[in-house]
C-alpha cells in the first residue's frame, strides 16, 4: 500500500478536500447570513483561513515526524492525548466521513434516481471509498492529478454557460448586510471549508516526499480551493439572488439547470454533480485515511487495512442513524457542526501550540541553566 505523495499531489488534495462538500453547502450558507454581500464574507474567510492554515503548519513543525495523534500524545500525555485523539478520530470518521456518506445519497435519491434507495447509494459511495483506501494514499492521490484538470475544466464550462444569466443588480447594493451577518458568514465558511482541513495533519509531513514544501502546498490549496468557492457564490448569487440562493437546498446545482445555449444545450447539470461527487470523493478519502490512521496508531495495530470492512460496514449504519431527516441534516449543518469542528479546527490545535511552545522553552532553559 502506497502512502507517501508529493507536495504537489497535497496541495491538489487540499483544493478538492477544501471544494467538498462546500461547493454545495457554502452558497446556501454564505448567503442566508449576508445575502449579497456573502462573496465579501468568502472574502474574510480565505483571508482567516491563512491563519488558521498556518496554525496547522505551526503544530506539524512542533514534530515534524508525528502525526496529530501522535502529537496530542506527546503533548498532553497518554491518558488526556488519548481523549484528545479519540475525539478527533470520531470527529473524521463517525461525524465527517459519515456526514459525506449520507449527503451523497440524499443528493443522489433526491436529485438524480428518486426511485433508488438512500441506503443503496451509501453502499455503492462506501465501496469505492473502500477499494481508494485499500490501495493507498498514494494511489489517490495520483487519481487527484489526473481528474483535477477535468474538474476544472467542467467548473469553467459551467461558469461560462451560466455567464448569460448574471445580473449585476443582484450584487447590489453591497457593504450593507452589517458586522454580525458577515462574521456568522464567515463562521460557515471556515465551518465547511478549512476547520476540517487540521486532519492533514494525520498525513503530512509524514506521509509527504518533501516535507519542506509541505507548508506551502498547504497554504496554496487553501486559496485556491478559496477561490472556486468564491466564484461559485458569486455567480450563484449574480444568477439566482440572495434570496434565491439561500433558500436552495443546492443552488449551485440548481444554478447548473439554467444552463440554456440556443436552446438546444440544456439540462446539463450532470456537469455540476460531477464536479461535486469528484471533489466530494477525495474529501472523504480524506477523513477515512485520517480517521483510520489515528485509530491504528491509537490502538497500536501495524496494518490500519485491517478497520476497512468493519468501519466501512459502521459508516453505511451510522449515516442512516445520525441523521434521520432533512430537517435534523440542516439543523446539524447550520447550528451545530461550525461550532463543533471548531473544536477540532481551532481549539485543538491552539491548545498543542501552546503546549509545544511551553515545553520547548521548558527545554531551552533546562539546557541554559545545565
Amino acid at each position: 500500500m502506497d502512502n507517501q505523495i508529493t507536495s504537489r499531489q497535497l496541495m491538489l488534495l487540499v483544493v478538492l478536500f477544501t471544494i467538498g462538500s462546500s461547493v454545495l453547502f457554502v452558497p446556501a450558507g454564505a448567503t442566508a447570513a449576508a445575502k449579497q454581500d456573502a462573496w465579501i464574507s468568502i472574502l474574510a474567510g480565505i483571508g482567516l483561513s491563512l491563519l488558521l492554515v498556518c496554525l496547522y503548519n505551526g503544530v506539524a513543525g512542533l514534530y515534524p515526524g508525528l502525526t496529530l495523534v501522535e502529537i496530542s500524545e506527546k503533548l498532553l500525555g497518554k491518558w488526556l492525548g488519548a481523549i484528545v485523539s479519540l475525539f478527533l478520530i470520531v470527529s473524521t470518521f463517525a461525524v465527517g466521513g459519515v456526514s459525506l456518506i449520507d449527503f451523497a445519497g440524499t443528493f443522489v435519491t433526491r436529485q438524480i434516481m428518486p426511485a433508488t434507495p438512500v441506503i443503496a447509494a451509501n453502499i455503492l459511495f462506501v465501496v469505492v471509498a473502500i477499494w481508494g483506501q485499500y490501495l493507498g494514499l498514494g494511489t489517490v492521490a495520483r487519481a487527484a492529478e489526473v481528474l483535477f484538470p477535468l474538474i476544472t475544466a467542467l467548473f469553467i464550462v459551467m461558469i461560462l454557460a451560466v455567464s448569460p444569466n448574471m445580473k449585476l443588480e443582484h450584487l447590489q447594493p453591497a457593504f450593507t448586510v452589517g458586522v454580525k451577518p458577515l462574521i456568522k458568514s464567515c463562521i460557515s465558511y471556515l465551518g465547511f471549508s478549512t476547520f476540517p482541513a487540521v486532519f492533514f495533519l494525520m498525513i503530512y509531513p509524514p506521509c509527504v516526499k518533501e516535507p519542506n514544501q509541505a507548508s506551502k502546498a498547504m497554504l496554496v490549496g487553501n486559496i485556491v480551493g478559496g477561490l472556486f468557492l468564491l466564484t461559485i457564490t458569486t455567480v450563484c448569487v449574480a444568477v439566482l439572488g440572495a434570496e434565491g440562493t439561500s433558500r436552495q437546498a443546492y443552488p449551485s446545482y440548481t444554478l447548473a439547470k439554467k444552463i440554456n445555449i440556443a436552446n438546444f444545450i440544456t439540462r446539463i447539470e450532470v456537469l455540476m454533480a460531477t464536479l461535486w461527487f469528484l471533489s466530494l470523493y477525495f474529501k472523504l478519502m480524506i477523513y477515512f485515511f485520517a480517521g483510520m490512521k489515528g485509530l491504528a496508531q491509537l490502538l497500536k495495530l501495524q496494518d490500519k487495512r485491517a478497520l476497512l470492512l468493519p468501519l466501512g460496514l459502521l459508516s453505511v449504519v451510522f449515516a442512516r442513524m445520525f441523521y434521520p431527516s432533512a430537517a435534523y441534516r440542516q439543523l446539524w449543518d447550520e447550528k451545530i457542526w461550525p461550532l463543533y469542528v471548531g473544536t477540532s479546527g481551532l481549539i485543538i490545535p491552539l491548545l498543542l501550540l501552546a503546549m509545544g511552545i511551553i515545553r520547548k522553552k521548558g527545554t531551552m532553559r533546562r539546557k541554559n541553566n545545565s
